[in-house]
């Protein structure tokens, strides 16, 4: 708990010792950069289903085929099979092939010659890789791994062969550009990441209230945005991005909106989305303080030798960056006194405390002439423990409630805040106006997600 000042008089006269000028250092506050994972989802089934929809029926058909007396019409035979490995989708294109063409035998010297149909079924194989472009856009790039024939056309016609060969390579050269413009187009029309990526970017920038007890808001500031390789679990193409953000914090009231950023280009980085770092400034109110120190010292008694103090009041500021405490006290003394501190965090005991406590320079000269006995530092080092505020509670409520908000807070319609956060730890205090800002690393796995994407 913290104390605010000890003034000092005795029986016989009335001390009047003039107050510390308060004021306060110049912090570097500024929000450490703080990494947000973004998680998108494209359901590779949904684009299966949709690629099969729009290849139906007859696919293709021509004739006079390489100027040669051949015609070919193919069908689908079964539907297309997409799996997911990494940012390649691999499938199968069973396609169902009926072939019409002139063949001519030559027997004792007669050219005798026929047109012949045959049918079969042949399956097309590709990969097709799916990356980002500078403008969000999905984009793939197909590749043919061959063919094989399920079913190889036949003829029971003796001396007469079907031309396999140029029946398959006429369907890998027919459906190389038509399976590359449908998974093309149905990327570009089914999946506008940049609508989704856009929304999450912008409605990140609004205050959100992490806390209603406290009354507490978080306000993020995004600076860049990064994405790492793409990555498929579960026939579900996963793009990790990150949020690279300022994130402040506030207590008892909502912040203002600031202007907001455009989304920028995003960059590359060579690795997954690192565990959620957010970096928060929480304050503890001088009077909050004051309040809880009061609840231990107000009419406590401290004793050296035959004299002794009874302290009747506390109260705390600021002065040029150390803490400034005041007590009003009665006994062999009475009056009002002022001592200083520098404010520590004890990870040990979760606990923010005094450190060095002495006399402030104005109040040391005035007991030197009325109240030596104080000066020996013993009573200073008793109520030093008295001053020591646990923050252990309130960054367990913090974190309890934080991780009730982020079960599956709701940022926009598509857009949820989902993860929990494993730990929150002090690294630093500073004095502000009012308060003591206690400034703290919160860490789990948090994630922005974006999902229902319109297929």
């Amino acid at each position: 708990m913290f104390i605010a000042g000890f003034l000092f008089l005795n029986s016989c006269k009335s001390l009047q010792i003039e107050k510390p000028v308060e004021s306060y250092l110049p912090s570097n506050l500024a929000p450490a950069m703080s990494e947000i994972p973004l998680n998108v989802e494209v359901d590779i089934k949904k684009l299966e289903s949709t690629v099969n929809k729009k290849m139906t029926g007859l696919l293709y058909e021509g004739t006079k085929i390489n100027n040669q007396d051949l015609s070919v019409k193919v069908w689908k035979s079964q539907d297309f099979k997409f799996t997911m490995k990494n940012n390649v989708i691999e499938y199968r294109v069973p396609l169902k092939i009926w072939t019409r063409f002139a063949w001519t035998v030559e027997k004792f010297g007669i050219a005798v010659g026929d047109h012949y149909e045959a049918n079969g079924i042949i399956a097309l194989t590709y990969k097709t890789a799916i990356n980002v472009d500078k403008n969000w856009k999905l984009v793939s790039k197909t590749t043919t791994s061959g063919y094989q024939w399920i079913e190889a056309p036949k003829l029971s016609v003796i001396g007469v062969n079907v031309p396999v060969a140029p029946i398959a390579n006429i369907a890998l050269s027919k459906f190389d550009k038509m399976i590359t413009e449908q998974i093309d187009l149905a990327m570009s029309q089914m999946v506008d990441l940049k609508k989704y990526v856009s929304m999450a970017w912008d409605e990140s920038q609004k205050p959100i209230q992490m806390s209603e007890n406290y009354n507490t808001w978080v306000r993020i500031t995004p600076k860049d945005i990064y994405l790492s390789p793409l990555t498929s679990v579960n026939n579900k193409l996963n793009l990790a991005i990150s949020l690279y953000a300022q994130i402040e914090s506030f207590m008892g009231v909502k912040p203002a909106e600031k202007k907001l950023v455009s989304l920028p280009e995003f960059k590359y980085v060579q690795r997954p989305p690192q565990q959620f770092n957010l970096n928060i400034a929480a304050d503890a109110t001088f009077d909050k303080i004051s309040e809880m120190s009061k609840s231990q010292l107000i009419n406590k008694t401290f004793s050296e030798g035959k004299n002794s103090i009874t302290i009747t009041d506390l109260s705390i500021f600021g002065s040029e960056g150390k803490a400034v405490f005041v007590a009003d006290v009665t006994g062999s003394l009475k009056g009002r006194i002022y001592f200083t501190g520098n404010m520590v965090y004890n990870p040990a005991k979760t606990a923010v405390e005094i450190q060095n406590p002495q006399f402030d320079v104005k109040t040391k000269s005035a007991l030197v002439k009325s109240a030596n006995w104080l000066l020996h530092g013993i009573i200073l080092n008793k109520i030093a423990p008295y001053l020591t505020y646990n923050v252990k509670e309130d960054l367990e409520l913090m974190k309890k409630e934080a991780n009730l908000m982020l079960n599956n807070y709701s940022v926009y319609d598509g857009v949820t805040l989902q993860g929990k956060l494993n730990s929150i730890d002090v690294m630093s205090l500073d004095l502000v106006p009012g308060a003591v800002r206690i400034s703290a690393n919160a860490k789990g796995n948090i994630v922005l997600k974006v999902d229902e994407l319109n297929f």
